[in-house]
This record gives structure tokens, C-alpha cells and sequence, in this order.
């Protein structure tokens, strides 16, 4: 009996990344090989295998003494539960966060190929901008819509499709924001998400006179007539795994879904905080954490453009499963309306990943926390800390130790 899951080098190998970001964790492969490549960062990278088709990806290093210690060699079956995707100079990397070992075995599991060969394509990203998934165009009616309106998923839609509606929630907007570059004027960003994917969106003035008052955090909404954009990484600032974002107009038209839809109230991909060294500086993550410590309520007079203004903060010590405990940092009304108890579980959507060296977490305007979260994995985190988690030692990044 095959212990590996079948074809999943191949998904990841091939899928477009935001397919890639959805694909849970917890699949077995075999490790190929083994190579350790010292330079700036000692890094070990592997070559995993599904029996038909391999990847390489590299381990976090808080997984390298599995190695050192011959926990795992070539050929042993792993399980990997927890991991992410970046690109780096066009290329895709795939890094291991976490994962445990299934089995120990003498012999190769199939004759894998590249995975990369196994697609006409390397990657949906490098479609000729005239060819399109037959599945995406002109899109399918939404389930439940009594007026039977063709929707397009939002993992679809891109700059060169015509007359599309997307029928999704939104699971975060920014307060309007003033601006003085150029003629100056007034702007609103706003996170939506259906079943496929999440995209941002943006609007400029006549948009938030007509807009930003109709789209209400939660609800669910069939959006057309806006314009797709690309945005490039410098721009992409909430960590949206999406190339585009859709531009709102002042005539884009918005119009409320009120009929039930399957679209979830919000999509975590959680990360262990034992990884967050192995993330960028300024990219955005998912934890699910047990709060720790509160601290005080922070105010400071700060100069701004417009006068004085007053900062308002609130530093929080949260840990996790991976026994490890950081710094977050609350912003605003965030800050001022916590009330959280100690060890309740908290559910944290796109935090940012801040300090050099030194990791912390912070919320902003896209963030999103859930306090109790009704959610399978709040409920083992729970299991976990009353059974083995509550009376285990913890690592604290220095970012805790000032509250």
C-alpha cells in the first residue's frame, strides 16, 4: 500500500499559488534527498516525493535538528503539517514549517519525475493572455440567486475579462484615508472573499462618496463594473495572495446578497509562531495562539501632518502548540476595546510580521482577530494546553519581554 499522497507534488508544483495557499496540510511524502548549503543562513534543503512526481522545498530551521539527530534521512516517509509558498526571483519556494515523521523505510517509493514536467504549463501565472480556464468564462449562475446571475469566482477574474460579477464577503475595510500627493483627495481599501480566493480592492473618492457606506464587514455582495488591476508586491500591502485587485469606481455597481451563500466567514492558514524567523519582515501571516499576558492601555501625543494626534496602544503576549510565545501589538480601537481573558483562544488573520532579528506581531487596518473562535482547530489547541500545554516550558522572543 502506497503511504504517500498521490499527486500531490504535482499540485503543488503546477497549481497557480493562489491555489497553492488552499491546499491543506497534513499529506505524507518521502524524502529524496538531503542537502545542506551553508552560506549567509545555514539552510538544509530537501527533495520530496509523492512516488510519481518531486519538488524541493527547504526546512524551517527549527526542524533541522531532525536531521542532525538522524531523525530523518533519506527516504523517510513524512507528514507535512504546516508549510508556505513565497516566490523568490520568479521562482517558487516551498517551505516546510512543520511536520512529523510516519515511517522510516529502506527502499524509494516509485520512479517520481519533476513535477514541473508533468504540466504543459509550469505554472496558470504564465498563460498567454489570451487563453482562459474554460471553468472561469462566462461564469455560473450563484447558488440561491433567485434572478439566476452569472458569477465568475474571483480566482478567475483578471484584466481581460468583460462584463464579470463576483458574489463575495467582506472580511475587512479600512477607515477612508486622506491624502495630500498629487491633487489630493480621499481613499478606502477593502478585503473581499468567496469561495475561491480573496482579492483587495481599492477606491478614490467618488468611490467612497457612493461605496464605502454600502459594503458592511461580514455581509456578502455581487460587485460589478470595476476595473482589475495588477499589483505589484510593493503595493500589496495586507498580504493578499492575489496579483490583481479590483478598483472601484463610483459607478461600479454594488448590490447586497441577502440569499444564504457557502462562502466562510473568514479563511485562516495558520502558522506555528516557532516559524515566524523564517518569514519576511513585513509580509502577513494567520496564528492561532492562547493569550498569555495583557498589557496597559498606551497613549503618546504624536506629530502629524494635520497637528498633535494621539497614539493609542496595547502590547499582548500570546502563545501556541509550537510552545513558543510572541508580542502583538494592537492599534486604535483594537486596543481600546480588548477585553479579552487570560487564555482565551484567539484567532489572528493577517498580523504583521515585524522586528529585525527580533520578532513581533502587529495589527492593522486589515487585520483580523476572533476572540473563542467556533472553529476545529480552536477546539484542539484547547484539548492541547489543558492536557500537555499548561504545564509545558515555553520560548519567548525577546519582543515579549516589554509589555
Amino acid at each position: 500500500m502506497n503511504p504517500l499522497t498521490t499527486g500531490i507534488c504535482s499540485r503543488l508544483g503546477n497549481a497557480p499559488l493562489s491555489e497553492v495557499e488552499a491546499i491543506d496540510a497534513g499529506f505524507t511524502v518521502q524524502l529524496r534527498s538531503i542537502k545542506r548549503i551553508v552560506r549567509a543562513l545555514d539552510r538544509y534543503w530537501v527533495t520530496i516525493s509523492d512516488g510519481d512526481s518531486f519538488i524541493q522545498a527547504t526546512l524551517a530551521r527549527r526542524l533541522h535538528d531532525l536531521v542532525t539527530d538522524e531523525k530523518v534521512t533519506t527516504k523517510t516517509v513524512i507528514a507535512i503539517d504546516s508549510f508556505t509558498c513565497t516566490r523568490i526571483r520568479g521562482k517558487r519556494v516551498f517551505i516546510v514549517l512543520d511536520m512529523h515523521v510516519v515511517s522510516q523505510t529502506e527502499e524509494r517509493i516509485g520512479n517520481p519525475v519533476p513535477a514541473s514536467s508533468l504540466a504543459q504549463v509550469p505554472a496558470r501565472e504564465a498563460l498567454p493572455v489570451d487563453t482562459f480556464d474554460h471553468k472561469c468564462v462566462p461564469g455560473f449562475p450563484a447558488a440561491g440567486d433567485a434572478q439566476g446571475r452569472l458569477t465568475s469566482p474571483i480566482g478567475c477574474i483578471n484584466p481581460f475579462m468583460r462584463n464579470w460579477t463576483i458574489r463575495a464577503r467582506v472580511i475587512g475595510k479600512t477607515e477612508v484615508r486622506h491624502y495630500d500627493w498629487g491633487r489630493g483627495g480621499k481613499v478606502f481599501r477593502a478585503t473581499l472573499m468567496d469561495e475561491s480566493q480573496e482579492i483587495g480592492a481599492i477606491g478614490f473618492d467618488g468611490a467612497v462618496d457612493t461605496i464605502y457606506d454600502k459594503l458592511d464587514k461580514g455581509s456578502v455582495y455581487y460587485i460589478s463594473q470595476a476595473h482589475i488591476t495588477e499589483v505589484t508586491d510593493k503595493f500589496r500591502a495586507n498580504g493578499i495572495q492575489n496579483k490583481y485587485q479590483l478598483k472601484l469606481e463610483k459607478d461600479t455597481k454594488v448590490e447586497e446578497c441577502l440569499e444564504p451563500t457557502s462562502i466562510p466567514i473568514v479563511r485562516y492558514r495558520f502558522i506555528p509562531i516557532a516559524s515566524l524567523e523564517e518569514l519576511r519582515t513585513g509580509s502577513f501571516c494567520d496564528v492561532l495562539t492562547i493569550l498569555k499576558d495583557v498589557g496597559p492601555l498606551r497613549r503618546r501625543r504624536v506629530c502629524v501632518a494635520a497637528g498633535n494626534g494621539i497614539n493609542i496602544n496595547r502590547h499582548v503576549n500570546v502563545m501556541d502548540m509550537s510552545q513558543h510565545v510572541v508580542r502583538i501589538t494592537l492599534w486604535g480601537d483594537f486596543a481600546e476595546r480588548f477585553l479579552a481573558e487570560k487564555l482565551s483562544i484567539i484567532a489572528w488573520k493577517a498580523v504583521k510580521i515585524d522586528g529585525f532579528g527580533v520578532r513581533s506581531l502587529s495589527m492593522t487596518s486589515y487585520s483580523v482577530m476572533t476572540i473563542s473562535p467556533d472553529i476545529e482547530e480552536a477546539y484542539r489547541l484547547r484539548q492541547w494546553y489543558d492536557a500537555i500545554g499548561a504545564r509545558s516550558a515555553f520560548r519567548n522572543y525577546p519582543s515579549t519581554w516589554v509589555l
